[in-house]
């Protein structure tokens, strides 16, 4: 019981490090670019829509890390480019998407793993829980 209690809490810590912290990082990074008048220009409507996409990006990718599901990066990033194709006319707006976008990336890999060597360490295996959970013919092979 009290092994489940420590995934419990390390698991929580790194999805709110992916989430919230990843948040606030990201916007402390545009910050320090030059990119507040973006940030400034953008409607309360987007933003929080912004903050959303953001958590739901980096657990997608944080699952697919977790679960050896490679293509869920380029998915995610193919999704991405899409939605956002028509405001990458003009220069602001391009390099504070690819900024976000690409600082997102690198903050879930990091917290990821990060998460995956603490848990490899000190916990019960996620990785390996994981992938018999999803991905069952993949169970029996060596990552």
């Amino acid at each position: 019981m009290l092994t489940y209690l420590h995934c419990a809490l390390y698991s929580g810590l790194a999805l709110w490090l992916l989430t919230g912290v990843g948040n606030g990082a990201c916007r402390s990074l545009l910050s320090l670019t030059g990119m507040k008048e973006a940030m400034a220009a953008t409607p309360e409507e987007a933003y929080s829509a912004g903050r959303i996409i953001g958590w739901l990006e980096r657990l997608i990718l944080a699952i697919g890390i977790i679960a050896h599901s490679w293509e869920v990066l380029a998915a995610v990033i193919a999704l991405k480019s899409v939605a956002r194709f028509k405001e990458l006319d003009t220069k602001l707006p391009a390099e504070y998407f690819l900024v976000g976008s690409l600082f997102s990336i690198f903050w879930a890999m990091l917290i990821t793993g990060a998460w995956l060597s603490y848990d490899q360490r000190f916990g019960i295996h996620l990785r390996e829980t994981s992938v018999h959970l999803l991905q069952p013919d993949k169970a029996g092979q060596k990552p």
